[in-house]
């Protein structure tokens, strides 16, 4: 007897929703349509699908599949000889697209402008398709009760405790296909990236160069700007993710974010981005005015960047240099403490460099490709990368020499001369850094890097040291 397995898509067959993936694709494509796209809702949700649709019509080329449905379904098309249909709430171009290239589903199901495809709209949808044919459902959704209820079998992917326990009430025959992922909080936590946290400590630079650091009310104060800015940096990351997951799903270790991956669903991200920034806000609510200001310079220069910068050659290293900058300014901001000229003269160059070690890496990665994903460097161009970083990293050294060299170092230092042995010291970290780049023996971050190297924390104990004899 002839046998159907009717298959959702959204969180289904695929780890993600199209629906969210194509809005954050208009979000960064067209952002003043994305801005109006809510109002399509006045006319309900099938011409709001439509409507995206229309602006963005092609789904992501690499878009996660969850591999235990993909396996279920071939045995069963191949062993008990079923016809495959692939039906969805999301629009009948996308989900006819994506079954085209998975070459599994002989039928396609999905909505148009008059009708959005959920619960019994798409019921009855199957029906108006095979008739009294019976079928079973893959489904995954409390919408989908109003089918299972229908169908012969129920297959339910990764079902919540309180789904598993309407579906046991149907009494049917019932097969639950789980995968192994990380709890949500954890990947949670792996998307705001706390080991990257470790920059902010920049706030700190203005009180530690002006000899500020032993003050109580300072510290406290830097650590409230070291905390809006973490959050900050994790609101930038999980935005960038979220837009970026094109780019990363062709990255050999990007793919595996939490985002690009499926892991974690895209509505998390909209919500975790709205209390960080709350988080921002009451932070920066406790801090001098001007803090503020930095930080919205800093969110406002990465969504630039996010949005434009990022494919304009040297511009964008130029941006990821600043952002180093600009925690230097917001600490001084957050205590009170002036900025040193010679401190920023030497960070715009060092952290250049760094933001050039980053670039190369992703250069020289991607052998393969003639122009680099996402970005508007060709792979010709790993020599210039290597000699801008180099040249800005040695002339980072040079502002050290020239600064020792100055009235303000003996004002400040009652044995300045000890302060030369800090100058070798950059010299062969530098010089190090650029040579395993080099041997492409970093990892995309050079400051994750040194964090996790041995001999970056000599260096550092070292520097500290130094600068410790010469107080």
């Amino acid at each position: 007897m002839k046998h159907f397995i009717v298959c959702d898509l959204d969180d289904c067959l695929l780890k993600t929703d199209l629906l969210y993936e194509q809005w954050l694709v208009l979000l960064k494509s067209k952002p003043l349509v994305f801005l109006a796209s809510p109002f399509w809702l006045i006319y309900g949700k099938a011409h709001f699908k439509t409507k995206l649709a229309q602006h963005v019509p092609q789904t992501p080329h690499l878009v996660p599949l969850r591999n235990d449905v993909v396996t279920y379904l071939k045995e069963q098309r191949d062993l008990n000889k079923c016809d495959l249909i692939l039906a969805s709430a999301s629009p009948y171009v996308w989900v006819n697209e994506i079954s085209q290239r998975l070459d599994l589903f002989s039928h396609v199901i999905g909505s148009d402008a008059n009708t959005n495809l959920k619960g019994l709209q798409k019921l009855n949808a199957i029906k108006s398709s095979i008739g009294s044919t019976p079928f079973s459902y893959v489904g995954d959704a409390f919408a989908d009760l109003a089918i299972w209820r229908e169908s012969t079998e129920v297959v339910a992917v990764n079902p919540s405790k309180a789904l598993q326990h309407q579906i046991a009430k149907l009494n049917k025959p019932t097969t639950i296909l789980k995968d192994e992922t990380k709890p949500t909080w954890k990947l949670l936590a792996k998307q705001i990236r706390p080991h990257q946290w470790i920059k902010n400590i920049l706030v700190f630079l203005p009180a530690l160069a002006g000899h500020k650091f032993l003050n109580y009310q300072t510290i406290l104060l830097g650590l409230l700007a070291f905390a809006g800015f973490s959050l900050a940096a994790s609101f930038v990351y999980v935005l960038n993710d979220l837009l970026d997951l094109k780019s990363d799903r062709n990255h050999h270790t990007k793919k595996y974010r939490p985002f690009a991956s499926g892991d974690l669903k895209i509505k998390w991200g909209v919500l975790l981005l709205s209390s960080l920034l709350l988080g921002v806000a009451l932070i920066s609510s406790y801090l001098p005015i001007q803090y503020s200001g930095w930080i919205i310079t800093y969110l406002t220069l990465n969504l630039a960047y996010s949005f434009y910068l990022k494919q304009s050659v040297v511009v964008d290293i130029l941006i990821l240099s600043m952002m180093y900058t600009l925690r230097i300014f917001a600490g001084s901001a957050a205590t009170s403490v002036p900025v040193s000229e010679w401190l920023l003269s030497f960070s715009t160059l060092f952290f250049f460099s760094l933001a050039c070690v980053k670039r190369y890496t992703e250069i020289i990665r991607s052998k393969n490709k003639i122009t680099l994903d996402g970005r508007g460097y060709r792979q010709i161009d790993y020599p210039m990368v290597q000699g801008l970083g180099v040249g800005s990293g040695l002339l980072s050294v040079l502002i050290v020499l020239l600064y020792l060299q100055s009235s303000d170092v003996r004002s400040l230092y009652s044995t300045p001369q000890n302060l030369w042995f800090t100058t070798p010291v950059l010299l062969f970290w530098i010089s190090r850094i650029w040579i395993l780049t080099n041997r492409d023996e970093i990892h995309d971050d050079p400051v994750v890097f040194a964090v996790k190297d041995k001999i970056s924390w000599i260096c550092l104990a070292i520097l500290g040291l130094v600068f410790g004899t010469a107080l």
